[in-house]
């Protein structure tokens, strides 16, 4: 199916390119000119939450956090691994700054300290927790809104953390009706 649809796009392109070099030659460079920009821009965002991250990392705010966090994470994900909760800990606190790039990385270690101990619920829930993430700050969205020349990139920040809570929360009781029930 996938292969289908790429010959038929890539068809459809090559007609568009014969009947219009000049617009399709246009629209290339400047499809180029902007993935690039908006590339470097999220690469400069995500460098200063990287070294946001890393630094609390290095000032034990993580650990302070995991600790804090503790509770909620022992009750929802059934683990007493400090490990795992710690790169749980770390995966929520970016996911809560709108992070998700920079959540990636601990999400997978935990993800995968989770499947190792057998812990699929809790790997589940966590899979569910990263994609539908509360965003306190959505950093990533005011970023691309303000490289675009939004007017007032801010604008998001209530829709965002009221649909994020609603997802979250959603997402959630799921996870813990589908496990208790036994659904697999």
């Amino acid at each position: 199916m996938n292969i289908i649809f790429t010959v038929i796009f890539t068809l459809s392109m090559l007609i568009f390119a014969i009947f219009n070099p000049n617009g399709s030659i246009s629209a290339m460079t400047d499809g180029a000119t902007k993935g690039i920009t908006l590339s470097i821009g999220l690469i400069s965002i995500y460098s200063v939450w990287s070294g946001i991250l890393q630094v609390a990392q290095d000032a034990n705010l993580i650990t302070a956090l995991s600790n804090k966090l503790k509770p909620i994470i022992k009750k929802l994900f059934k683990t007493n691994d400090g490990n795992t909760e710690s790169q749980i800990a770390v995966n929520l606190s970016a996911n809560l700054l709108g992070m998700g790039g920079i959540a990636t990385p601990s999400g997978i270690s935990a993800a995968t300290l989770l499947n190792d101990s057998k812990n699929y619920d809790g790997a589940c829930l966590l899979l569910v927790l990263a994609s539908t993430s509360i965003q306190i700050i959505p950093t990533t969205v005011i970023s691309l809104r303000q490289s675009f020349g939004s007017v007032n990139p801010f604008d998001v920040f209530l829709p965002s953390l009221l649909a994020t809570i609603f997802s979250t929360g959603l997402g959630i009781f799921l996870c813990v009706l589908t496990r208790k029930r036994g659904i697999k």
